[in-house]
């Protein structure tokens, strides 16, 4: 799929939004395998039980045309077939699953249980994340004490701050219990939030086949600034046309500050793999890209 080739917007309350992902128009811009939406459109169909075409493409985040060649594949495979519908067209139609079907929806939920948002590319995941990197972002000393409004450093240390911001690497900051770590480094996260504006994750990507889950409810907050001030009509007809718009595959959200502690261990830094589902789910620094992630009291 490819992303999408527009100068960086700036959101509406000033901020630089990173480029937005746009809705793929073809099959092979979503970058999924024709046999890959076919085994979600079974798993769907099976858990979901008869849905319209149109609820179809909404739960999978893809526009009907995009779904619809995968959709006649199964149908002329006899795996599905159409229970009725309106005068408007495909994307009324009602889809159930034949006995045939049934079989082979059991057997992609063998091998992966995943229902949902159908994922990206992993190649579409890293190229956004550079898009949205935090080593792009304006540092002015004037924006940046805004958030450390509330702390009281040293001249050295705030001088210090920008240029270890925008380097996008690891920083180290060490002293005693209670000089105001954690708060500097939450404020960090308040001035990539004021400076960099939201950003843009998938709800899971696929690597290799496998499917890996990366947006967390618990841990994203979603920025819905824009959508209060957008044209409504302007977005229900792009939506309609699915010309323009954002990729409803992806997630926009608030740059993420993940403060982890002395509970921190080596395995909540790798894949977490559900047996039961045949899915990963992404590690927790993982989630934290294009934010912070702390880790408070290291020394424990």
């Amino acid at each position: 799929m490819t992303l999408a080739q527009q100068a960086a917007i700036q959101d509406w309350d000033g901020n630089p939004t990173p480029e937005a992902p746009v809705t793929p128009e073809t099959l092979k811009e979503a970058g999924l395998p024709m046999g890959f939406v076919c085994d979600m459109l079974l798993r769907t169909i099976y858990t979901r039980g008869t849905m319209l075409g149109r609820d179809l493409a909404q739960l999978l985040c893809l526009p009907f045309k995009v779904i619809r060649e995968p959709l006649k594949y199964l149908k002329d495979d006899k795996s599905i077939q159409v229970d009725g519908g309106d005068l408007v067209g495909e994307v009324s139609y009602r889809f159930s699953l034949t006995d045939l079907g049934r079989k082979r929806a059991q057997d992609a939920m063998d091998q992966c249980a995943y229902v949902g948002p159908a994922p990206v590319p992993l190649e579409d995941y890293v190229e956004q994340c550079y898009r949205q990197t935090v080593s792009g972002l304006q540092c002015y000393p004037e924006l940046l004490k805004a958030p450390f409004a509330h702390l009281i450093m040293q001249e050295s240390m705030f001088n210090n701050l920008g240029p270890a911001i925008i380097s996008g690497r690891s920083v180290f900051v060490f002293g005693p219990p209670g000089n105001g770590k954690t708060a500097m480094a939450r404020a960090i996260g308040d001035f990539m939030n004021t400076a960099g504006g939201a950003i843009y994750i998938p709800y899971a990507f696929v690597a290799d086949g496998n499917v890996v889950t990366v947006y967390d409810p618990s841990l994203h907050v979603i920025d819905d600034v824009a959508s209060e001030y957008a044209d409504e009509t302007d977005a229900t007809v792009r939506k309609l046309l699915s010309s323009g718009a954002v990729d409803p595959r992806w997630v926009r959200i608030r740059r993420p500050v993940i403060v982890t502690g002395g509970e921190l261990s080596l395995s909540m830094l790798d894949l977490r793999y559900n047996a039961e589902a045949n899915f990963y789910q992404a590690p927790i620094h993982f989630k934290a890209n294009g934010g912070v992630f702390l880790i408070d009291d290291f020394g424990r």
